[in-house]
């Protein structure tokens, strides 16, 4: 079978402290990108467990020599070893990704790619998990995961792992253009939010409040005046004007 994994953007991210365990509570509007997206062939196998990456766009420069990640770093093997875990399937299960979204760009790929064997794996298998059942398991993959299941347009809270749906953004009304790689924070999640100045966080919440009304309301100002990423304040040159990080990575996006 194939599957499509889409790409996301965070239109907000508000930050809003460091808990004991080290992890940050956030609070965030995740936007998915239909014409941004990886696809998924998963089928059953009779030798071993396999999964590969195929990379399907042309390589940039700052993709050379790294056209694979650690097996065991892969949210698409975490995925597939927690649901034949989880319901203790022997069978055997090839998995190739095509891959379009950039890795560690912060457009959500590898969660996104996780959550699609998770629902990929649910119809091989016919075990007709509910949504519910998903975002559990998805919890247990990574913090991005669960909204992939959920796709759209959704609010984030808690580590981002909480879901709320929101009215969906057609692209009618919020068509956002998206430049992968092109800004100058490269760190991964866990650098990205080590190098934080945290006496700069969580001074937008209440842009984020009518982000959530201009969503409500089909507000297309009202969106585009109030987007922001707490990441941002990390910059050493601040982005242009209606440029935003699209998430804890280098990406960016802008809407029109």
């Amino acid at each position: 079978m194939k599957i499509t994994a889409y790409a996301k953007v965070n239109l907000c991210l508000d930050i809003l402290e460091k808990t004991p365990s080290g992890y940050h509570e956030i609070r965030t509007i995740f936007h998915e990108i239909k014409n941004f997206k990886d696809i998924l062939e998963i089928n059953k196998t009779k030798l071993k467990d396999e999964v590969s990456i195929a990379h399907d766009l042309k390589k940039s420069p700052d993709q050379k020599g790294k056209t694979e990640i650690k097996l065991s770093e892969n949210l698409a093997k975490k995925a597939l070893d927690l649901l034949k875990k989880t319901f203790n399937i022997k069978d055997f299960v090839s998995i190739k990704i095509h891959k379009n979204i950039p890795i560690s760009s912060g457009l959500g790929g590898a969660s996104s790619d996780a959550a699609a064997v998770l629902k990929g794996l649910s119809e091989l298998f016919k075990l007709n998990l509910s949504e519910k059942r998903l975002l559990y398991l998805a919890e247990q993959i990574g913090m991005d995961v669960p909204f992939f299941i959920v796709g759209g347009t959704a609010l984030g809270t808690h580590f981002g792992e909480k879901i709320t749906k929101l009215s969906e953004i057609n692209s009618a009304l919020l068509n956002v253009k998206i430049f992968p790689k092109s800004s100058e924070l490269k760190e991964k999640t866990r650098k990205a939010y080590e190098n934080l100045d945290l006496s700069k966080y969580g001074q937008n919440k209440a842009k984020t409040e009518l982000v959530l009304k201009g969503i409500e309301t089909g507000d297309k100002k009202l969106i585009i005046e109030n987007l922001h990423n707490d990441f941002e304040t990390s910059l050493k040159k601040p982005l242009q004007k209606n440029v935003h990080l699209s998430g804890s990575g280098p990406s960016v996006f802008t809407c029109i």
